[in-house]
């Protein structure tokens, strides 16, 4: 019996055949199911992911519109002072346009204490034995005893006790460790031996005071000097006086944030107008975006015909048939009301041109005609692209694609759903393979010991045949 083979399983004048090269070969045909379930579930992982992009690329696209229709947007202001060492400002978009008067009458602080009479920054601190060190910030009291005291109600154990015979670098990181509009130091004044305990308030006005008690004993030396109280901030705009806790004021004028910076007592006066026209750079952000999802749409629905790399979606172009009515959508152009009329603009009267290829195209010439002629502050009206009603417009339409459940959303869920449905069906079929694959080489591992059986009979009896045949010729 001549049969070739490398396995192991030899011997001098027989050979048996190679369980792994044949069960190898059988395999191969029976894992042709799971190499396709398993193409199929890396074709729908690069559907899921192009569809991830192209979502990302709509919502990137919805981002630029909304700053695009948003009346804000070129509504911003510019605020100058006449003096802004004394008194500037901020506007916000939207700002009423006009003048302001304004006069800062005086400041609001934060509460800063000066200790002085400490040794060292390990001298002791002097803490009350009995009652403990208690400081109060903005009306609520703690203690070094560990009590929290708020509207007379107090709660034990609220903060960390201070442990006995304090130094006064421990009060120090005690007062910080609360965790509350207060900062404490320890610095050395006027020499190696002299040293100050400051404690300050970290909030100015009234309502945010601080005070303490509870530093007594030795050394008799040791003093408490206000450095400053906690003041709110008086100032006149227009005529009326306001008290304010803060020297940033954003609630006297709608849309202006005021800074009170010094007081002079005299009169600011703050000037609010059109800030930078922003017109051409939403309209540019726009057209970018919309030029992205245009782009990503053609390079995944790319065919052989035109293309030498097919999209993923080259068979199956519906699945992105939404982008078609982006553009036809984008096409109408804008629509707004002026004076109770609902007027419509076309994308060239904006600057905007659209290409053969379905992309879009800045046009300055058109731009710089529509500036002049206004364009700033029709889109500070407040603007609507492809509209069709206050419910149905390009906004709301990307809306319906990109939001949580919308079409896009769906699509992906659908496809995840497919991939795990796919991945179990894979992992049964790996599973009843790897039977199958045991059972072949039992198999054939049984018939490869049957045959070496066999050869070595074969080779016995040959010998026994030849051995007789011999014995007869000398005979």
């Amino acid at each position: 019996m001549a049969v070739s083979s490398t396995s192991s399983n030899s011997s001098a004048g027989t050979s048996s055949i190679d369980v792994a090269a044949i069960v190898e070969q059988l395999m191969t045909v029976e894992n042709r199911p799971l190499d396709k379930i398993k193409s199929q579930i890396e074709q729908k992982k690069l559907v899921i992911s192009d569809l991830g992009t192209i979502k990302s690329k709509v919502a990137t696209f919805q981002d630029a519109l909304t700053l695009f229709q948003a009346p804000s947007t070129f509504n911003n202001s510019l605020a100058s002072s006449s003096d802004a060492t004394i008194v500037s400002a901020t506007a916000s978009n939207g700002a009423v346009k006009g003048n302001h008067s304004v006069t800062a009458t005086s400041l609001a602080t934060a509460t800063r204490n000066t200790v002085t009479g400490y040794t060292s920054s390990t001298a002791s601190a002097t803490v009350d034995a009995t009652n403990g060190f208690a400081i109060t910030v903005a009306g609520t009291t703690y203690n070094t005893n560990g009590n929290k005291t708020v509207n007379g109600v107090v709660t034990a154990n609220a903060v960390t006790v201070l442990g006995a015979s304090p130094t006064v670098t421990d009060l120090k990181n005690w007062i910080n460790g609360l965790g509350v509009n207060v900062s404490a130091s320890v610095v050395e004044t006027t020499g190696s031996s002299n040293w100050a305990l400051m404690i300050q308030g970290t909030q100015t006005g009234t309502t945010n005071a601080v005070s303490f008690t509870g530093l007594t004993g030795v050394p008799a030396t040791l003093t408490d000097t206000s450095v400053t109280a906690a003041a709110n901030a008086s100032f006149i705009v227009n005529g009326t006086t306001f008290s304010r806790a803060s020297n940033t004021v954003t609630d006297v004028i709608d849309g202006l944030t005021l800074s009170l910076n010094k007081a002079s007592g005299t009169a600011q006066t703050i000037s609010v107008g059109k800030g930078t026209d922003v017109s051409n750079d939403a309209i540019n952000t726009l057209i970018k975006a919309y030029n992205e999802v245009m782009s990503t749409h053609k390079s995944m629905t790319a065919n052989s015909a035109n293309s030498d790399k097919p999209g993923n979606f080259a068979k199956s172009p519906s699945t992105l048939s939404f982008i078609n009515q982006i553009k036809d959508s984008f096409a109408k152009g804008i629509s707004y009301t002026a004076n109770g009329t609902l007027t419509t603009m076309s994308l060239s009267a904006l600057g905007i041109d659209l290409q053969l290829d379905g992309t879009a195209k800045f046009n300055s010439a058109s731009f710089a005609t529509a500036s002049a002629a206004g364009l700033r502050d029709t889109l500070a009206l407040g603007v609507t692209m492809g509209y069709v009603s206050s419910t149905s417009n390009l906004n709301t339409f990307l809306t319906a694609q990109v939001k949580t459940g919308g079409a896009l959303s769906s699509q992906i869920t659908s496809e995840t759903t497919a991939v795990q449905d796919l991945t179990k069906r894979k992992d049964n079929l790996q599973i009843r393979l790897n039977s199958i694959k045991t059972n072949l080489v039992s198999q054939y591992s049984s018939l490869n010991a049957l045959l070496y059986q066999l050869s070595s009979t074969s080779n016995s009896l040959t010998s026994a045949l030849d051995a007789l045949t011999n014995s007869q010729r000398n005979n």
